[in-house]
């Protein structure tokens, strides 16, 4: 069988990729991180067979198991369709309460679901034992029949299942042998923002905000909640943009800038800067709040309210014009991380969400936003200069063809970047992410990670890859030096 695939031309339809046989949590962990499904591995003693056998093994990344529906609610937001599920498993014969599922529904899931539930629709719970009033709200019982498999991040300390998206019915299980799935999972973990997200008002929370996801308003929430110790940092107490998508992300969408009629000035603050205004958010809360008005991107200035005119970051977004491989995009930003380090500036990495990467420079508030940007265009102009086949510093279109433009325009006052971990209003939900330079390289798009697998990296991250950022003290340099 080895010579077989090792005959087959390399680049053809099958490749053979040679054994690994070491450190098999190391490469599960590195998967993960890279925000792949996980690996599959086979016993090195056992010969190769066809069928299903335990010689073969499935690490997931994410958990995911069978679970019994038991009841539904109609969606707030489409007629005849589903908005989340009821969910059970059988625990000595009894079926058991697990929670709900409100997001992974697509249009068209949504409305088949609907139909058919309604068809097996019964008067009273089908649960063995009784349920605390709010859990049962709303709720449209019926038969424990259909059988769905389900992605999620784990139990609550209550049993119930924490942030699951619903992935398709499994015709093939039998209802009886669904049951809690625990061996070789972690403990449940306690999600301090889950209270928070109990109480957050969100009207409409089955509202579809990616389509081609099926993620909810709901599960953008539930989202954020998860992530909140990660991006809170870089989005609390700065003055805001967002765009702003109430019908989702394939409706109409908007920047806002300013505050807006129904504003719930008690978690999303209305500030002045200068003769304009701004928004502004300080908690979880105020994060919760801006999932209730239809913001998919969050974008940030790089200064806080505290020194709003003094920025406390640079970010040089590497996009790359028609024609650019993914590989010199990552080597672009090695060359602007290089180029900085020969100024003494300490720089880090991340995907945009988009097609690029971005280099950003943590500073000390002293430089004016003039001087910021005077000494951000320097960068691009110099590094321009130097590589004229590779870069350029102009916006216009027909300058970036088969060249990555260095937009250093980021960094004037009022101007901004997605924020690290937000969202991104495109296709397939994906994130801003951070990276350590290290990982870089294994990195294959700017979207690779995404609302559906982040959550899975960063629980197998040994670290912040931006650990250090708050801690680098260091200020624009007054010119720029040139190699």
């Amino acid at each position: 069988m080895r010579l077989l695939f090792d005959d087959l031309p390399q680049g053809g339809a099958i490749r053979f990729s040679d054994h690994l046989e070491e450190d098999g949590a190391t490469l599960v962990r590195h998967a993960c991180r890279m925000g792949l499904e996980g690996i599959i591995s086979k016993r090195a003693d056992r010969p190769y067979r066809s069928g299903r056998g335990e010689d073969w093994v499935k690490s997931k990344c994410t958990q995911r198991q069978e679970l019994v529906i038991a009841g539904y609610l109609p969606s707030t937001a489409s007629k005849k369709a589903v908005g989340s599920l009821v969910m059970g498993v059988y625990e000595a014969g009894k079926l058991i309460a697990v929670g709900r599922v409100g997001t992974g529904f697509t249009a068209e899931v949504a409305s088949a679901l609907y139909k058919s539930l309604t068809s097996i629709e019964i008067k009273a719970s089908p649960f063995a034992g009784k349920l605390p009033a709010a859990a049962g709200r709303g709720v449209r019982w019926v038969r424990p029949e259909l059988v769905a498999e389900v992605e999620f991040r784990g139990w609550t300390h209550d049993g119930m299942v924490r942030q699951g998206s619903f992935q398709g019915l499994r015709e093939d299980k039998d209802r009886r042998e669904v049951v809690r799935e625990t061996a070789g999972q972690a403990p449940p973990v306690a999600n301090p923002g889950a209270a928070i997200l109990e109480t957050a008002h969100l009207t409409h929370p089955d509202r579809v905000l990616w389509e081609d996801e099926g993620i909810t308003k709901l599960g953008l929430a539930e989202f954020y909640t998860e992530i909140a110790d990660w991006i809170l940092p870089h989005i609390v107490n700065r003055p805001l943009s967002l765009l702003r998508c109430p019908g989702g992300s394939q409706k109409e969408c908007f920047f806002q800038k300013h505050a807006w009629a129904g504003l719930d000035e008690d978690l999303i603050q209305r500030i002045r800067l200068g003769d304009g205004e701004a928004v502004a958010i300080r908690d979880l809360s105020g994060l919760l709040a801006l999932v209730q008005a239809g913001v998919l991107e969050i974008h940030p200035w790089g200064s806080t309210l505290k020194s709003p005119e003094k920025p406390d970051r640079l970010v040089f977004d590497l996009d790359p014009g028609e024609g650019v491989s993914w590989d010199a995009v990552v080597q672009g930003a090695i060359d602007v991380r290089d180029y900085l380090q020969n100024l003494n500036l300490e720089s880090f990495v991340k995907t945009s969400g988009g097609k690029g990467l971005h280099v950003v420079v943590p500073l000390r508030p002293k430089a004016s936003w003039d001087e910021a940007k005077a000494f951000a265009a320097g960068v691009a102009s110099t590094m321009t200069k130097a590589s004229p086949a590779l870069y350029t510093d102009t916006m216009a279109k027909r300058a970036r063809m088969g060249r990555i433009f260095i937009d250093y325009l980021r960094n004037g006052r009022g101007a901004t970047a997605v924020a690290a971990y937000s969202t991104r209003a495109r296709a397939g939900a994906p994130v801003s992410t951070p990276a350590s330079w290290e990982e870089l390289p294994t990195i294959r798009s700017g979207s690779q990670y995404r609302m559906g697998n982040l959550a899975a990296r960063m629980s197998h991250l040994q670290g912040d890859p931006w650990a250090d950022f708050g801690g680098v003290d260091q200020v624009v340099p007054k010119a720029v030096k040139r190699r």
